[in-house]
């Protein structure tokens, strides 16, 4: 076998050169904060609610009144113009302010609600395409290798060194790799279209980084699930909730109403002992204040219980979240250990296993050792190590992205 023309590009893999288009984790995730439409709605929610801070004080409409006519006399020019004004019990007002400030900072934590579950999809999406990207290499490797070994597959047939069953196995594995390539690629665009989505920016063609520095080795999150952005959103719940449940309780209480009025008296006045006649242009005027009492109080102490059902069912809301972010966080922990024992295995043991064995099949084809067959079969096997570890890496990833998620760690 004089004829053996064969490169192994088995032992990593090719080193990408970033174009100016590339986009960064980081950049990623920042386009996406400022432009997201989600994201948007709920900076604007938390706007609307801050202005209706305002609305706390709202004091009921003025009644202005006016009678004209024979109210006091046979005289049709009398007239009375009576100004009233209905304010609630000052703890109303104290409650309302209340409302208003526990709803917006609930539309406050929604918008950090929003943020992180966005962060998350953009972590998720960027580690999905750099997963691709470095399958894709190892698959376009695996390409030129068993291009090569086909080139020699045929040239040894034609001189009688290899029979054509070699030929078809070569050329049936280089089928199926340019198969999974094509599949990989379309991922690869699929993956790229959601993150233009995410990001707003249908500008983005390719992204910076590697599956190896997309995380910390050895993460362990340092957060708890009482940072959770959820979480901590619906305690703000229970007290809008409970906010809710004072002020029903203050309508129950009187209100006070204050009168002005100011009419006429057309006719004869006595006044300090004679008659005197008043005509339209003279004025008599006076105040009036009384209190508003709620003669049916049934639909007052309804709403009060429902206020108080309102307060109960967000308690038992958050302690159904919490339960479900906890069983979520020790699953995530759980599976970032076994990804983190798979990682150990990859890079102490079976990534070296893979490059052995690529070196000596190397070195056995040329001296004639071994036959093709046994080639492609190491080749392989070699190249399902590397994938493999390169699925254990994303898995990895996508546990710290999960955790991360799970403990508000934008």
């Amino acid at each position: 076998m004089k004829y053996i023309p064969i490169v192994f590009i088995l032992a990593g893999v090719m080193t990408a050169h970033a174009q100016d288009a590339a986009l960064t984790l980081n950049d990623a995730i920042q386009q996406a904060l400022d432009k997201h439409p989600a994201v948007e709605a709920a900076r604007l929610e938390t706007s609307r609610l801050t202005i209706l801070e305002r609305t706390a004080f709202e004091l009921p409409k003025t009644d202005v009144s006016l009678l004209y006519g024979q109210y006091n006399s046979i005289q049709r020019g009398d007239n009375n113009l009576t100004i009233s004004q209905s304010i609630p019990f000052p703890a109303v007002f104290v409650g309302q302010k209340t409302v208003n400030k526990a709803m917006t900072k609930a539309a406050m934590q929604q918008e950090i609600v929003s943020k992180n579950e966005l962060v998350f999809l953009v972590k998720q999406t960027f580690n999905q395409l750099l997963h691709l990207k470095a399958l894709h290499e190892c698959l376009a490797e695996q390409d030129s290798l068993l291009t090569a070994l086909l080139h020699v597959a045929e040239i040894q047939y034609k001189t009688g060194e290899a029979t054509l069953l070699t030929v078809t196995m070569t050329e049936t594995q280089l089928m199926e790799v340019k198969n999974l390539r094509a599949r990989s690629e379309s991922d690869k665009q699929i993956a790229l279209n959601h993150l233009q989505r995410l990001c707003q920016s249908p500008s983005i063609t390719d992204i910076a980084g590697s599956l190896e520095t997309f995380t910390s080795p050895g993460y362990i999150g340092s957060l708890t699930i009482d940072t959770n952005p959820s979480v901590v959103l619906s305690r703000q719940q229970i007290e809008v909730a409970d906010s809710y449940r004072s002020v029903e309780v203050s309508r129950i209480m009187p209100d006070l109403r204050v009168a002005y009025f100011n009419q006429s008296l057309i006719g004869m006045q006595n006044v300090n002992g004679q008659d005197q006649y008043f005509d339209s242009h003279k004025r008599f005027q006076g105040f009036g204040i009384g209190l508003s009492f709620p003669l049916w109080l049934a639909p007052h102490i309804a709403r009060v219980k429902a206020a108080v059902l309102s307060t109960t069912i967000a308690r038992k809301q958050r302690e159904s979240l919490v339960l479900s972010i906890n069983q979520q966080y020790d699953a995530a922990l759980q599976e970032l250990s076994k990804n983190n024992t798979s990682l150990t295995y990859y890079r102490e043991y079976a990534l070296k296993s893979a490059a052995l064995l690529a070196a000596q099949s190397q070195q056995a084809f040329r001296s004639g050792e071994v036959d093709q067959a046994t080639v492609l079969l190491n080749v392989k096997q070699s190249l399902a190590i590397r994938e493999g570890y390169l699925n254990a890496l994303q898995q990895y990833n996508q546990s710290v992205i999960t955790i991360d998620y799970l403990t508000g760690n934008l």
